[in-house]
């Protein structure tokens, strides 16, 4: 009994430790609009990022107040990861879902985001439904179409976590 019980946990160990992490899956492909109305999907946008690249997806909204607070936040950290980090870039692509180009400039303007992120807008929130998240703000980072991480809602546990995942990435 205490043979077969060793070779079980024999097992699960050297199985937990081959494993890649429960997370890490090929993220689907979806549709997204620049704000010049240009159709583009993610595998299109996500091929010409170098490999050794991480991009954080922020799917937001402009009538959502946490997502509001998140931005300049992730503004803010990538502008300091890309000034540290010159072998891996830090990309940031902000997804506005369920609003129009106009509403996604006149955001995009007000917290002066324009420039320093790529931005996107889903207005049918097809995103939602491929994806599988509830709601905005949701983040999800990639690196070679392997999501690292993925949660919905902005609080001090998801922002630690993420910033986890990306400093363990260095």
């Amino acid at each position: 009994m205490k043979k077969i019980l060793l070779v079980l946990i024999s097992l699960v160990t050297f199985g937990n430790l081959s494993a890649s992490p429960k997370d890490q899956y090929e993220i689907p492909n979806v549709p997204l609009y620049s704000l010049d109305l240009e159709r583009k999907t993610l595998y299109q946008e996500l091929n010409q990022i170098p490999e050794e690249d991480l991009v954080i997806l922020n799917f937001t909204s402009s009538d959502c107040p946490p997502c509001k607070e998140e931005v300049p936040n992730l503004l803010e950290y990538s502008k300091k990861w890309n000034g540290s980090h010159p072998k891996t870039k830090l990309h940031l692509w902000i997804v506005f879902v369920g609003d129009d180009p106009n509403s996604v400039s006149k955001l995009a303007n007000e917290l002066g985001i324009k420039k320093q992120a790529s931005l996107y807008f889903d207005s049918l929130q097809t995103s939602m439904r491929i994806l599988e998240f509830p709601g905005t703000p949701t983040t999800i980072v990639v690196n070679k179409k392997k999501v690292l991480f993925k949660e919905y809602g902005y609080n001090e546990e998801n922002w630690s976590k993420m910033i986890s995942i990306l400093e363990n990435r260095k």
